[in-house]
């Protein structure tokens, strides 16, 4: 029994060294979905012996460690991850995560070296379109974010998810007409200008505007991701909608709509189907698998790749 145990130890760990740095990393985050969290971050350490990880990479296993219940791990991935460029203060402080790190010897110089390299990635940019877009951003995103709760209580045909929808759509309305008159006097903002979350603003508001709209401004979307400067997915989730509003097959596998005789949520028709997580793959989005579960939609086409 021993050798037996001893040649599966063997086994395990040798498959362990087989996988890659993204294979690890990829089992790490699986490990931490699954409240694993002392494997998770055990597992993140061996992707770290193949290579050097990225801010976020670090930051994630700092999140297994703190749940794990070891600060002093934590708080070197922390401090790895803020030596990587990692920049989001307002998330740090609010990561529920790593709560219990509030209190241990070297939070306060993880706040503050975070803090440094907001300030330094942020002291080009245009700070009062910043602020603007970023206003707009809770006017969008608001009231979208309260509509699983709603429906819940109402129903999804209830008069009172009409008068929610109405609600919505005049908020969209006064959204689109100042973005518009920005992206007209200014272009498509970068995130080099105004930073990640005021540029997906831009997108967001488009992204529900009338679809004239969206084919006027998608060239521009698509020149800034061309040049760097915004989200390829961006681009990709407005060209699915574009499509479907057309009435043509998407690309990406982004839109959901609804089986008119089942009722039931389902995926918009694709374009060779067969591939589209290489091409969700090539612009930054997760697997069409992944994705449509939180409709709790099954994707069962095999995935090729050419």
């Amino acid at each position: 029994m021993r050798l037996f145990l001893a040649s599966l130890l063997f086994l395990i760990t040798a498959v362990t060294h087989a996988q890659s740095f993204d294979e690890l990393v990829q089992e790490g985050s699986k490990l931490y979905a699954e409240e694993e969290y002392s494997e998770s971050a055990k597992i993140y350490n061996k992707a770290f012996e193949k290579q050097e990880g990225s801010a976020t990479n670090y930051y994630n296993a700092a999140c297994s460690w703190a749940l794990a219940n070891d600060t002093t791990n934590s708080i070197r991935y922390l401090h790895l991850a803020a030596d990587q460029g990692w920049k989001n203060v307002k998330h740090l402080q609010t990561d529920k995560d790593l709560v219990r790190l509030h209190a241990v010897q070297g939070w306060e110089s993880i706040i503050s070296k975070v803090q440094n390299n907001l300030n330094e990635y942020e002291k080009d940019f245009d700070k009062p379109l910043q602020n603007q877009l970023e206003q707009i951003y809770v006017k969008d995103q608001t009231l979208r974010q309260l509509y699983g709760e709603a429906e819940k209580k109402f129903g999804r045909t209830s008069e009172e998810m009409k008068y929610f929808w109405q609600v919505v759509s005049e908020q969209d309305s006064l959204n689109e007409l100042e973005v518009i008159k920005i992206i007209e006097e200014r272009g498509w903002v970068g995130t080099n200008v105004v930073g990640g979350k005021a540029n997906m603003t831009l997108w967001l508001v488009i992204q529900h505007a009338p679809i004239e709209t969206q084919e006027k401004y998608l060239p521009l979307l698509e020149k800034s991701v061309k040049s760097g400067d915004s989200q390829g997915n961006h681009l990709a989730l407005l060209e699915d909608r574009i499509q479907m509003r057309n009435g043509k097959p998407q690309t990406y596998g982004s839109q959901i709509t609804r089986d008119q005789e089942s009722g039931k949520q389902i995926v918009y028709e694709i374009i060779d189907p067969e591939y589209v997580n290489q091409r969700r793959k090539s612009v930054g989005l997760g697997s069409i698998e992944d994705y449509v579960q939180r409709w709790d939609i099954d994707w069962t086409v095999e995935q090729k790749e050419r």
